[in-house]
């Protein structure tokens, strides 16, 4: 009984501390000012557009069947996504329905000057595929600068030689420059924001909020 008691416990600090970081993660998001206009790539002329297909692109984790879809938009060099990841929020839900849920990334680069490059930076990465490998090295190491993701390809065993190339010539500004309008015609104003299929959350969920959410698509 004593011990179960204090699983009780342990298991109502772990879920308060959980939601405490959710809202920390908030309140980031709210003190953060954009100032996304000035730091919007343009394409350079001597780099052909990219085409439809390429575009049409989606960096996603499950399967592409799966009834219920969470899309954040994102920032590497966003504090608030930072800790977020570092929750392991979207990982754990993943795990919980691996059959049922799937979940996107969508880049919205508008913390920092550097962020329209990491991003980039991302996508180069898939072209090899190793997009999250990139992408879970970026908030783990973030605070980033452009030059630091040559290291970062290294570490995860990418031809550098290609990705550098990739890299200096912004062949992929087109395709952040779209998500970013994308996440704007939303209506986000920070980041993390996310979608759950088509709605709209007002900041990021708890753990306990997006399971309810999924347990309460999946069933109706």
């Amino acid at each position: 009984m004593a011990k179960s008691k204090r699983a009780s416990k342990r298991k109502a600090r772990k879920s308060a501390n959980r939601r405490q970081k959710v809202i920390q993660i908030s309140v980031i998001g709210l003190v953060i000012v954009i100032a996304s206009a000035a730091w919007i790539t343009s394409l350079p002329p001597d780099v052909p557009p990219l085409s439809e297909e390429r575009l049409a692109v989606i960096q996603s984790r499950g399967p592409g069947n799966a009834r219920v879809t969470i899309t954040e938009y994102g920032d590497y060099n966003c504090p608030s996504c930072k800790i977020y990841h570092e929750l392991g929020i979207i990982q754990q839900v993943l795990d919980d329905f691996p059959d049922d849920v799937r979940f996107v990334f969508r880049h919205f680069p508008i913390i920092t000057p550097d962020s329209p490059e990491l991003a980039e930076a991302a996508e180069c990465a898939a072209d090899q595929g190793r997009f999250w490998d990139l992408h879970d090295i970026l908030f783990t190491f973030g605070p980033s600068r452009p030059s630091d993701v040559v290291d970062y390809a290294n570490q995860i065993g990418l031809d550098q030689t290609t990705f550098e190339t990739c890299v200096d010539s912004r062949q992929y500004s087109e395709l952040v420059n779209e998500q970013l309008r994308e996440a704007f015609g939303f209506g986000f104003r920070g980041t993390p924001s996310f979608l759950i299929n088509e709605t709209v959350l007002a900041g990021p969920p708890s753990y306990e909020q997006l399971r309810s959410i999924v347990e309460s698509i999946l069933t109706s």
